[in-house]
C-alpha cells in the first residue's frame, strides 16, 4: 500500500498553496471559530420567498452522482428528509421515483429533493414525512429562505445517458461524487468524475458506509482517492474535512477548482452528516460563472425537460430557464417540433419548487401550464428531446448542421469523417454525424474543428454552447462555433 494511505491533509492557511489561498468564509458569527467578515456576510433572508411575492430567492442545484450501490439515493433521503437509515435503505424509499426502483434499489430516472435552510442556517425538516411531494415542498419551502436541490442520478452504466442529460441538460452549480468507502473507486466513478472535468463543475467527494467498512479497506480507497485527484488530469489538492472550520474554509474555494474536500460520512450513525449538511448550505449559486445561463433582462430562453398531463389543467412542462424572465399570460414560441417549425403557445401559470408564483427567472427550475395560441391541440406526443420555449424577439431556426472546436478525450482508434455518435448539448440528446474535419484523422488528446449534421430533427442551437459525444467509451468534447440552417 502507499505511504500516502493515511495522510490526511489539515486545512488551514499554512497547508494550502499561495495560488490556493482562501479568504475565511463570512456567517456573520463565530460559532465555529471561522474569522468573520461583517462587510461580506450573505444577507440571506432577504431573498426569502417569503418576503418576495414574486418567489425568487436563493438556489444552489447540486448534482448527486457516482457508482451503482454506493449509497447516492439513501444519502439524498437522509439529508432532505432526515433521520437515520436502518442499513437496509429504508431512507431511500422516500427519494425513489418509481416502484421497480424501489424493488430493485437502484435509480433509473432523475430525482430531484430540496433541503430548506432559516436565514441562520438551521434546515428545517418537517415533523412528518408526507409522501405527497407538493405538499411536502411547500412545507419546507413556506419555513426556509435558502433551498438545496439535489439531483439524484443514475450510477449503474445501462443509465448512463440519463446521468449525462442530467450533468448537461440540469446545468448544476456542484456535482457531489458518492464513493462508497468498502467498493473502491470503480469505473464508472471516474466516468463520473471525467465529465463534470469536462463540463467545469466544481466537485466535491463524500465516502459513505463507513459504518461497516475495515479500517484497511477505507484506507486502501481513501489512498486511491487522494492520488485519483492528484493526478495531473483531475489536478485538485484533496481535502478531508475533518473539522467545522474546515468546512466554513471549503465551501468559499470550491469554484476556484484548485481544492476537493473530502467527507466521510455514515448514513446509518449519522457520523459527519452535520458538516456535510452545513457545507451545503454554505454553497453559493453559480450563475454569474456559467456561460448558458444569461440575466433575467435578456429575451426568454426555456429549455423542455419533461411534458406531463394534469387533470384540470392540461400540459404542463418542466424544464429550466436559461434566460429572461418568464411571466403568467406571456407569449412565446414552442419548438422545433417534428413538423421542424415552432408554434405560439401563452403561459397559463408557473410553479417553482412546486409552488405558484407569478415569475420564473433566469437559472430557476419550473413548471409552465401552456397552451397553443391557435385552435389545434397540444399533446405530450407533440414533444420531442430537445425542444425549447422561447421569446418570438428571438426569431428561432431550426439548425440542422453546426461547427465545433473539438477536444478528443477518448478514442480507441481513430475518428473520421463519416463517424456517428450522439451529441448532448442542454436538452438536445441526438445522433450527429461528421460532414467534415480540418484533418484527415482525429485520435486521442487530438484538436480539431468538425462540422456536424443532425441526423434525424433540426435543433435549435447557439455559438458558444459546449457539446459532449459519447459513443461506447468514446468521448469528445466541444464548443459550437458556427450554426448552418440548411
Amino acid at each position: 500500500m502507499s505511504n500516502q494511505t493515511n495522510e490526511e491533509v489539515k486545512v488551514g492557511h499554512g497547508d494550502i498553496p499561495s495560488d490556493v489561498q482562501m479568504k475565511p468564509v463570512s456567517l456573520g458569527t463565530n460559532d465555529l471559530g471561522a474569522k468573520v467578515d461583517p462587510a461580506a456576510t450573505p444577507k440571506i433572508g432577504e431573498s426569502s420567498i417569503l418576503n418576495d411575492p414574486k418567489g425568487h430567492y436563493p438556489s444552489v442545484k447540486v448534482a448527486v452522482i457516482g457508482n451503482v450501490d454506493s449509497g447516492k439515493s439513501t444519502l439524498v433521503g437522509v439529508l432532505t428528509k432526515g433521520g437515520k437509515d436502518d442499513g437496509n435503505g429504508e431512507a431511500r424509499k422516500k427519494v425513489f421515483n418509481y416502484h421497480h426502483e424501489i424493488e430493485n434499489g437502484r435509480t433509473s430516472s432523475v430525482a430531484h429533493e430540496i433541503m430548506g435552510f432559516d436565514e441562520k442556517g438551521k434546515q428545517y425538516i418537517p415533523e412528518r414525512f408526507n409522501p405527497n411531494k407538493n405538499k411536502y415542498w411547500a412545507e419546507v419551502v413556506s419555513h426556509t429562505s435558502r433551498l438545496v436541490t439535489l439531483i439524484d442520478l443514475c450510477g449503474h452504466e445501462k443509465y448512463l445517458k440519463t446521468t449525462m442529460f442530467g450533468l448537461v441538460g440540469l446545468i448544476p452549480d456542484y456535482s457531489m461524487i458518492i464513493v462508497g468507502s468498502n467498493m473502491g473507486i470503480q469505473r464508472m466513478t471516474k466516468e463520473h468524475l471525467g465529465i463534470t472535468i469536462a463540463l467545469k463543475i466544481p466537485f466535491f467527494v463524500v465516502m459513505t458506509k463507513i459504518d461497516m467498512c475495515p479500517k484497511h479497506v477505507f484506507e486502501e480507497t481513501l489512498d486511491t482517492l487522494q492520488r485519483l485527484l492528484r493526478s495531473p488530469v483531475v489536478g485538485r489538492k484533496p481535502i478531508m474535512i475533518k473539522e467545522d472550520s474546515d468546512v466554513d474554509l471549503c465551501a468559499e474555494g470550491l469554484s476556484w477548482d484548485k481544492i476537493c474536500p473530502i467527507f466521510c460520512v455514515s448514513s446509518v450513525t449519522l457520523e459527519n452528516m452535520d458538516r456535510l449538511t452545513r457545507f451545503l448550505y454554505l454553497l453559493r449559486p453559480r450563475h454569474d460563472q456559467i456561460s448558458v445561463i444569461k440575466t433575467a433582462k435578456h429575451p426568454v430562453e426555456f429549455d423542455i425537460h419533461e411534458t406531463f398531463m394534469v387533470t384540470g389543467v392540461g400540459l404542463v412542462i418542466s424544464g429550466i430557464v436559461k434566460s429572461g424572465t418568464i411571466k403568467t399570460h406571456q407569449q412565446l414560441l414552442l419548438g422545433p417540433d417534428k413538423m421542424r417549425a415552432f408554434r405560439s403557445v401563452i403561459v397559463r401559470s408557473i410553479h417553482v419548487s412546486r409552488l405558484a408564483v407569478e415569475e420564473a427567472a433566469s437559472g430557476e427550475f419550473a413548471t409552465l401550464a401552456i397552451k397553443p395560441m391557435d385552435k389545434g391541440a397540444l399533446t405530450r406526443a407533440d414533444f420531442r428531446k430537445g425542444m425549447v420555449v422561447i421569446d418570438p424577439a428571438l426569431k428561432p431556426t431550426p439548425i440542422w448542421e453546426f461547427e465545433a472546436e473539438v477536444v478528443i478525450l477518448h478514442h480507441a482508434t481513430t475518428i473520421q469523417t463519416g463517424y456517428q455518435a450522439v451529441v448532448h448539448c442542454g436538452v438536445i440528446r441526438q445522433a450527429v454525424n461528421i460532414q467534415k474535419m480540418n484533418a484527415e484523422l482525429l485520435r486521442t488528446g487530438d484538436k480539431g474543428t468538425v462540422r456536424f449534421r443532425f441526423m434525424y430533427h433540426p435543433e435549435y442551437l447557439q455559438k458558444g454552447l459546449t457539446i459532449l459525444l459519447r459513443e461506447g467509451r468514446t468521448k469528445i468534447l466541444g464548443t459550437i462555433s458556427s450554426v448552418f440552417e440548411g
